[in-house]
């Protein structure tokens, strides 16, 4: 399931046939001179060794010269099934060192916590939103939180959590986590979001200028961005941020390749020439334009492109399809999310490159439909606006 390539020799590689697993044999070490178990350890190949011999320590046995060479090279050796077993659950799930929440167990709860929460969404990119605000409502560990609760399956399910904090440069701070509890920069959807939050339950209603709006400032990693929450009956129905302006320059980006501006660069990504568009809207953004999105596999592509050596701080890719010069068709793949059925920055990022291709005119109220429903953006050198509705889809008690 995790894409290993098996090696096994004869008699284990026969077993492991029969339970359905494709593997490759490797010869003894008398079995090959030079092509064996030994050459195999030393090929760079070799991630992990499975070794249960329990026939003992003589140094003659193949067992124990194979334990010997993993020892040398560096290559974890496990010698119970049970090791293994732990092992694989812990590579299969989404925990790592960073969003692993470090326990003292001199101080344990004595009781589980209940945090408080809402579910919102933005075009149906939906995140899991804790109000902070709140004393008795703070949250140790996000970044194992946001593992715990946005599993759909076995979680409240969601594209991450969305802290909500007082600030003092702005009505309210905005810390966003990834669903494998990574921090992002900023979320363009989940800003609008925490604006309505913020304003529907009074915790600041900005400024009104009796027209139905009224603004609100929220502070994310990217800086503060401003927001104009239209309203309806009093609640905010549609809400425009102000993205700021984006950043075109690789270095800021950021990619790696010259010149002043990545604008239809053909480039190799895992063998594939393409042609990308690069810009930062507080992520890291790079646009692919393509005759049809429906047909493209994002679950291959996506990490290809997330990954490559290209993007030192990995990537957020788009790809777009133009309809016409006022409406652009984009799937996009979010660093450590995967693909989203919306994403605030890479619904401006594409827009961007639209434009700057010759596909949209700046300064133009683009519509950009994605999976999950539709965004308004306008471009100009100055700032990126995007709007779209918000929307409360629950409140909600989870005990951790």
């Amino acid at each position: 399931k995790m894409d290993f390539t098996l090696y096994a020799t004869t008699g284990t590689a026969m077993v492991l046939f029969k339970a359905g697993l494709s593997v490759k044999i490797v010869d003894k070490i008398h079995e090959n001179s030079s092509e064996n178990t030994i050459s195999l350890l030393e090929s760079g190949k070799i991630n992990y060794v499975i070794s249960t011999s329990a026939k003992g320590r003589n140094p003659a046995r193949d067992s124990v010269k194979i334990r010997r060479k993993a020892a040398l090279l560096g290559i974890p050796c496990l010698t119970a099934l049970d090791t293994a077993n732990a092992l694989a659950d812990s590579l299969m799930s989404r925990f790592t060192p960073e969003n692993t929440e470090i326990v003292d167990i001199n101080n344990l709860k004595e009781e589980k916590q209940k945090i408080h929460f809402t579910k919102m969404s933005a075009s149906s990119n939906d995140y899991i939103y804790i109000n902070c605000f709140d004393p008795e409502n703070q949250v140790s560990s996000p970044e194992f939180l946001s593992i715990y609760l946005s599993d759909r399956h076995n979680g409240v399910g969601g594209d991450g959590v969305v802290l909500m904090e007082p600030s003092t440069r702005a009505d309210a701070e905005m810390r966003l986590f990834n669903v494998d509890g990574s921090e992002g920069m900023m979320g363009g959807n989940a800003i609008r979001c925490v604006a309505k939050y913020i304003f529907d339950n009074n915790i600041c209603t900005g400024q009104p200028d009796g027209q139905g709006r009224s603004k609100l400032k929220i502070g994310t990693r990217s800086g503060v961005k401003e927001c104009t929450v239209i309203t309806k009956n009093g609640q905010a129905a549609k809400v425009t941020v102000d993205m700021g302006q984006a950043e075109l320059s690789p270095e800021k980006v950021p990619v790696r390749l010259e010149g002043s501006q990545i604008v239809n660069k053909p480039v190799s990504i895992d063998g594939e020439l393409y042609n990308i568009t690069c810009c930062s809207m507080g992520n890291p953004h790079c646009t692919v334009f393509v005759p049809s999105v429906d047909k493209l596999d994002l679950q291959k592509l996506g990490p290809r492109f997330e990954f490559d050596p290209l993007f030192p701080q990995r990537v957020n890719v788009g790809f777009a399809e133009v309809i016409d010069s006022t409406t652009l068709k984009v799937r996009i793949w979010e660093r450590g999310n995967g693909e989203t059925m919306a994403c605030g920055t890479g619904t401006c990022a594409a827009v961007v490159a639209a434009t700057l291709n010759g596909f949209c005119e700046k300064g133009k109220d683009i519509r950009v439909i994605l999976k999950g429903g539709e965004l308004q953006v306008n471009y100009t050198d100055s700032r990126v606006l995007m709007t779209g509705g918000t929307l409360k889809v629950y409140d909600g008690i989870v005990e951790v």
